[in-house]
């Protein structure tokens, strides 16, 4: 009797261990003020950025592929560790972080450079294309980030194609702050 008690409560050990399966939050970057070009709200600043950057094509225009590749890369993580979005949907949240691994890949970002180190050369390389500063151009397109050589990076940048799953995902993010208690 006391062996079966015994592996009763191995069994039961195990199956509680399951239930303490712990994923860490996600890489979140910190944003400097003003980073999405307002002095409220980056969140919703990022957001809009990153819905309306993805609803076209980004076709010769690499600063504003920047500028939304650095608001999808920090709501990837922030939609995903701050209890501010707890409430949106669980699933969008995740389509977020999973879009944010696959903007990486399409243009040529390393999958485990940091969310600060995307977001802060994304930024900077949106302003650097905006000011027309090719020198600053040149030297972030040669970032450790970048998996791909500089005028591939360019390449990528400049050539951002549509994609209707990218949008849909922005757009029901974006559209959650709007209104919240449809999205439960």
């Amino acid at each position: 009797m006391k062996r079966f008690c015994l592996t009763l409560a191995a069994c039961g050990l195990l199956a509680l261990s399951g239930c303490l399966h712990y994923d860490a939050p996600p890489d979140t970057a910190q944003l400097p003020p003003g980073a999405f070009h307002t002095n409220g709200d980056q969140d919703v600043a990022a957001l809009d950025a990153a819905a309306l950057g993805f609803a076209h094509a980004i076709i010769g225009n690499p600063g504003k592929a920047a500028y939304a590749i650095a608001a999808l890369d920090y709501l990837g993580g922030e939609l995903n560790s701050s209890p501010r979005w707890v409430g949106m949907d669980s699933l969008t949240r995740l389509e977020i972080l999973d879009w944010r691994k696959k903007m990486r890949a399409e243009v040529g970002i390393s999958a485990t450079a940091s969310s600060q180190d995307v977001v802060d050369t994304m930024l900077a390389l949106s302003e650097a294309y905006r000011t027309n500063d090719s020198a600053s151009v040149a030297h972030l397109l040669a970032s450790p980030i970048f998996t791909v050589p500089p005028n591939q990076v360019a390449d990528r940048l400049g050539n951002i194609p549509y994609n209707a799953n990218l949008n849909a995902t922005t757009m029901r993010a974006d559209n959650a702050i709007i209104t919240p208690s449809l999205g439960s």
